[in-house]
C-alpha cells in the first residue's frame, strides 16, 4: 500500500513538471487561450443579460467582442504613442537622472564610477525601446485573444448538454452544479477586480493630472495593471512612482510629496478598504500562496504570468473546495481567517442570545 501511494506521488510530480514544461515551451499559444478563458467568465453574465432580455445570442456575443476589441485596441494605441512621447523625452531624464546621482554621489562620498557599473541608462531605454516596438505583437495577441474569446463563447450554450452525455447517472447533477459554483466564483472575483484595478487606474490618471506628473496615461495603465499583483504590485508601482516623481520635481519636494501621498492613498483607501468589501472573505488566499504562484506563473510566462498568477491561483483554489476529495487542497491554499471570523461571529449570537434570554 506504501508503495503504491509512492508511485501515486511520484507519478504526480512527474506529470506536474511535465506539464509546467509544456505550458512554458508553448506560452505563445496557451497565454492567449488563458486569458480568453477568464474573460469568458467576466463577459458570460453580459451576455446573459443582453439574452433574457431578448438579444439574440450571437447579437450579444459580437455586441460584447467588438467593444473589448475597440477598447484594447484604444487602450494599446493610447498606451503606444505615450511610449513614443516618453522615448522622445528620454534624453532630458537621463540629464536629469545624472544630475541627481552626481548629487547624491558627492554628498554620500560613494565612489565616481559607480553608475558605469550599474548602467542604469542604457536598460531603461533598451526597454523602452523593445516595449515601444511591440505594438503589432500586441495587437496581433489581442486578436488571438478576441478568436478564442469567440469560440469559447459560442461553444457554452452546448457545455451543459454535452456534461450530460459525458457523465451519466447521479454524477451529472453534482458536477452540473460544480461548474456552475466555480464560474460564477471566478466570474465575480475577475468582474470585480477589475472594477477595482480599473477605478485605481483612473484615480491615478486624475490625480496625476492635476499634480502635473508627465505620462500621466502611462501611469494610470501601469496602475491598473499593478493592481492584479497583490501586495507586491502596489509596493512596486508606488516605488516607480515616487522615484519618477524626484526624477522630475526636485528640488520642488511639495509636488514630490503629493505624487507619493497620491499613490499611497489611491491603493490604501481602495486596495484595503472597496476591494476587502467587495469581494469579502471567501476568496482569501495565504500569502505563502501568493508568492510562490507568482514565482511559478512568473517563471512560466515571464511579466503576463506574473499579473494572471492570482486570478489563475484563486481559480485553482475554488476548484480544489468545489471537488470532493480536493477540499483539504483549497483549505491549505487559504488564510483560515473566514473560519476562524464565523466561530467568532457565531460565538457573538450565541453570547448575546445567552444574555438576551
Amino acid at each position: 500500500m506504501d508503495k503504491l501511494r509512492l508511485n501515486s506521488a511520484l507519478l504526480f510530480v512527474i506529470a506536474v513538471v511535465a506539464v509546467g514544461s509544456v505550458l512554458r515551451l508553448t506560452g505563445s499559444i496557451f497565454l492567449p487561450l488563458v486569458i480568453a478563458l477568464l474573460l469568458s467568465f467576466v463577459f458570460t453574465p453580459v451576455i446573459s443579460y443582453l439574452s433574457r432580455h431578448r438579444v439574440p445570442r450571437i447579437v450579444s456575443i459580437f455586441f460584447v467582442l467588438v467593444i473589448f476589441l475597440a477598447f484594447g485596441f484604444l487602450v494599446g494605441l493610447v498606451l503606444y504613442s505615450s511610449t513614443q512621447s516618453l522615448l522622445r523625452e528620454f534624453p532630458k531624464y537621463q540629464h536629469r537622472f545624472a544630475e541627481l546621482s552626481a548629487q547624491l554621489i558627492t554628498r554620500l562620498n560613494l565612489p565616481s564610477n559607480i553608475l558605469e557599473q550599474v548602467n542604469l541608462n542604457r536598460t531603461i531605454g533598451s526597454i523602452l525601446v523593445s516595449f515601444s516596438g511591440s505594438f503589432m505583437s500586441f495587437v496581433s495577441g489581442l486578436t488571438l485573444v478576441f478568436i478564442f474569446l469567440l469560440f469559447i463563447l459560442l461553444e457554452q450554450p452546448y457545455l451543459h448538454s454535452k456534461m450530460t452525455q459525458a457523465v451519466k447517472g447521479h454524477a451529472t447533477r453534482r458536477v452540473t452544479i460544480i461548474v456552475a459554483h466555480i464560474t460564477a466564483q471566478i466570474g465575480r472575483y475577475l468582474s470585480v477586480k477589475l472594477f477595482v484595478s480599473a477605478l485605481t487606474g483612473v484615480v491615478i490618471f486624475v490625480s496625476f493630472s492635476i499634480i502635473g506628473v508627465d505620462f500621466p496615461i502611462i501611469w494610470g495603465i501601469l496602475t491598473f495593471l499593478f493592481n492584479f499583483i497583490p501586495s507586491i504590485g502596489s509596493i512596486v508601482i508606488t516605488a516607480l512612482s515616487f522615484l519618477f516623481a524626484i526624477l522630475q520635481f526636485v528640488p520642488d519636494w511639495n509636488f514630490v510629496a503629493a505624487t507619493a501621498i497620491a499613490m499611497f492613498a489611491a491603493q490604501m483607501l481602495i486596495g484595503n478598504i472597496l476591494d476587502p468589501k467587495l469581494l469579502g472573505d471567501r476568496l482569501n488566499l495565504s500569502p505563502v500562496v501568493i508568492l510562490l504562484s507568482l514565482l511559478l506563473w512568473g517563471w512560466l510566462w515571464g511579466v503576463m504570468g506574473m499579473f494572471l498568477a492570482v486570478p489563475l491561483t484563486v481559480a485553482i483554489k475554488l476548484a480544489f473546495q468545489n471537488i470532493p476529495g480536493m477540499e483539504p487542497a483549497g483549505i491549505l491554499m487559504g488564510t483560515g481567517i473566514y473560519k476562524r471570523r464565523r466561530r467568532k461571529q457565531k460565538a457573538s449570537r450565541k453570547s448575546a442570545e445567552k444574555h438576551g434570554t
